[in-house]
């Protein structure tokens, strides 16, 4: 396990900031969120830097995003990550930060052509790092928990410490491959737009979305919107409150067509299921006329 320091206020933000050497002009940034896996939502969670020298887990949820968006936004340092996009996404979408001067190393590997793209089977092809003992079970870990258990904290930490390396290796075989100019083309690429903020949820596209007639959509869109709302009532993901499956079978005309019949999951507080079926009843027999 690398050493690393845990900031949690903004005094030591400030004061770790100030101290990067005035010669540091790359530094190594990843970020923890949680994406509607345990709570409703998307959530800003943690955010690892490694200098090349010391590694830093910042709490956004103690530290002001004002210093956060000034660091994330300087175009004085270079952002060395990994596949990047999503991270952009919803730092834009939640807290108004645009990240720039960004070296994305995923679109290196894409043109490398290495079967698995992941970071850790990148770390491993690459540069011989085996993934360690137990990560898998912090890939779903709920970042949003305070305090952040310490091995979960080494997991963050794990991999934004090689990522200094990797892209010195990245840009040997770029080298090699006469790739490096256009590796540059489509790193700049991952930085020119502004993250999208009106996406559509992964429930209403897709290709099993595309195969819906449009009144089915449509009648997906209406049932989608009332779990919205009862899901962000019980702050629970959506798919705990009412799995997609369901949701998807009942607005193409499979099963029964009766949400009622649905089992309900233990962590629904049963009245407000009651509440939603009852509204997804009352959605189903508008459309049936």
């Amino acid at each position: 396990m690398h050493p690393y320091r845990y900031i949690a206020d903004d005094t030591a933000f400030r004061s770790w900031y100030a101290n990067l050497p005035a010669e540091q002009y790359a530094v190594a940034v990843d970020l923890e969120a949680e994406f509607n896996l345990h709570i409703y939502g998307e959530h800003f969670c943690l955010l690892q830097v490694y200098d090349g020298t010391t590694a830093v887990a910042i709490d956004p949820q103690t530290v002001s995003i004002g210093l956060i968006k000034e660091f994330l936004e300087n175009r004085q340092l270079l952002k060395i990550t990994y596949d990047c996009a999503s991270d952009r996404q919803l730092l834009y979408k939640n807290h108004g930060i645009l990240m720039n001067c960004i070296l994305d190393l995923r679109p290196a590997v894409q043109l490398l052509g290495l079967q698995k793209q992941g970071l850790s089977s990148v770390l491993e092809e690459i540069l011989g790092i085996e993934p360690a003992r137990g990560k898998k079970r912090f890939q779903q870990y709920n970042w949003t928990r305070r305090p952040v258990h310490e091995d979960a904290l080494a997991y963050a930490i794990d991999d934004v410490v090689h990522l200094y390396r990797l892209r010195d290796a990245l840009m040997q075989q770029l080298a090699a491959a006469g790739q490096t100019d256009r590796f540059l083309v489509e790193n700049f690429a991952v930085q020119d737009t502004l993250p999208e903020t009106d996406r559509k949820p992964g429930m209403l596209r897709g290709g099993r979305v595309r195969k819906l007639k449009p009144a089915q959509l449509k009648l997906l869109e209406r049932l989608h919107a009332v779990r919205e709302e009862a899901a962000r009532e019980v702050n629970l993901p959506p798919n705990t409150v009412f799995p997609n499956r369901d949701l998807y079978a009942l607005a193409a005309g499979q099963g029964n067509g009766d949400p009622a019949a649905i089992k309900p999951s233990r962590a629904m507080p049963a009245e407000r299921y009651q509440r939603l079926v009852r509204d997804l009843s009352d959605i189903l027999q508008s459309a049936r006329g």
